[in-house]
């Protein structure tokens, strides 16, 4: 399987993750600065990624020997439309940075259809780990972790 940009909270949270990080620095520092705003990525929740390795393991014999992207199918969304939909959840400004380019220039769409045509369908919208993340981060001493 080749995963999408993975979100979601766990134990040990990672920052360095896009839909983490953006909620993180809307929620602390109330602002984004965008560097390549339309530059585009498909999102899973890591709750979908496991279910995903479980449904393979299911159905090896109809799966085996082929590739599978696993993420949302209706979430290959820019970064600004990820801090729009961010928006809908906290309130917090974003702005575009024309003048520097973002060393991560990873820029795609991603079709999740043949994994769906093999049965497996995600439960977690990007709206759903925006609402978990925001009650984690309110929840949890962040200074406690090193990747911060």
């Amino acid at each position: 399987m080749r995963l999408a940009t993975v979100f979601g909270s766990s134990p040990r949270m990672r920052l360095d993750l896009l839909v983490n990080n953006f909620v993180w620095k809307a929620l602390k520092d109330q602002y984004i600065v965008l560097f390549e705003s339309n530059f585009k990525r498909n999102y899973i929740h890591i709750r979908d990624v496991c279910r995903g390795i479980l449904h393979c393991i299911n159905n090896y014999d109809k799966m085996k020997n082929n590739i599978y992207n696993l993420g949302l199918d209706d979430a290959n969304l820019s970064k600004k439309e990820l801090c729009d939909t961010i928006k809908k959840y906290i309130n917090f400004e974003y702005f575009e940075n024309d003048f520097v380019k973002d060393e991560d220039q990873r820029n795609y769409i991603v079709s999740n259809k043949k994994i769906i045509e093999a049965g497996f369908k995600t439960k977690f919208s990007i709206e759903d780990g925006i609402k978990e993340l925001l009650k984690t981060y309110k929840g949890i001493n962040i200074k406690n972790f090193k990747n911060f």
